[in-house]
C-alpha cells in the first residue's frame, strides 16, 4: 500500500472510531463488504476511487482535488471545522433523558452524602459544556453508565462510582478542547513560494 492509500485508510479508521462505528455498521452505510473495510484498514488492499468516495460519504466526509499551493489554507479551514464538531443531538438528547432520570432519583433519595451533593451541582452539566465529535466514544460509554444505573436503585456506591465517571468524562472533554485550540501553523505561505494571484 502506497503512502497516499495508507493516509487515506488512516482517516477512514479515524473518523469511523470517532463516530462510535463498527466496520460492520460502515459497511452497511457505504455497500462496501465488513471484509474489504479491514482489509483497507489494515493496509492489504487498495480500494477503487468509486469505494474510497463511497466509504468517506458514509463517515461524512468528502474527497476534493486542492491545489498544493492552497493546502495549507485548507487545513486550516479543516481544522476550524473540526473544533466545531460537536456530538450527534439524537445522542446528546439520548443522554440528557437519562443523567436527568438518575438525577430526578437522587432527589427523591433521602441520605445526604458529600458524593451526592456533588452530583447534584452536575445538575446542568450537559447544557453548559460542548462536547466534541473526538469524545463519542466515551460519550458512549458515560451514558451507558447511566442507562444502567436507570434500572437499579441507587446507593452510595453507584452515586460514587458516577460523580467520578462524570469527572473523568469532564476531564477528557476539557483536554480535547485544549487540544483542538492549539494553533495549526502552515508549513510555509502562498507569499512564500512567489505566487502571485
Amino acid at each position: 500500500m502506497s503512502y497516499e492509500s495508507e493516509h487515506l485508510s488512516t482517516a477512514i479508521q479515524k473518523a469511523r472510531v470517532q463516530m462510535g462505528l463498527s466496520q460492520r455498521d460502515l459497511s452497511t452505510m457505504s455497500g462496501l463488504s465488513q471484509a474489504q473495510i479491514s482489509k483497507f484498514e489494515n493496509g492489504m488492499i487498495d480500494l477503487r476511487l468509486s469505494s474510497l468516495v463511497a466509504l468517506f460519504r458514509a463517515v461524512e466526509l468528502e474527497i476534493e482535488l486542492v491545489p498544493r499551493m492552497c493546502l495549507p489554507a485548507v487545513q486550516l479551514i479543516v481544522q476550524g471545522a473540526r473544533s466545531q464538531t460537536t456530538i450527534d443531538p439524537k445522542l446528546f438528547s439520548r443522554a440528557q433523558l437519562a443523567f436527568d432520570h438518575v438525577l430526578h432519583g437522587l432527589a427523591k433519595l433521602e441520605q445526604r452524602s458529600k458524593e451526592a451533593e456533588q452530583l447534584r451541582e452536575y445538575t446542568n452539566f450537559l447544557s453548559r459544556v460542548r462536547i466534541p465529535a473526538a469524545q463519542t466514544k466515551n460519550f458512549k460509554r458515560w451514558i451507558r453508565h447511566l442507562e444502567r444505573l436507570q434500572e437499579m436503585p441507587l446507593n452510595s456506591e453507584e452515586i460514587e462510582k458516577l460523580l467520578k465517571r462524570t469527572k473523568e468524562f469532564e476531564k477528557q472533554i476539557d483536554h480535547t478542547q485544549l487540544n483542538e485550540s492549539l494553533p495549526l501553523r502552515p508549513a510555509y505561505s502562498l507569499e512564500d513560494d512567489g505566487y502571485d494571484a
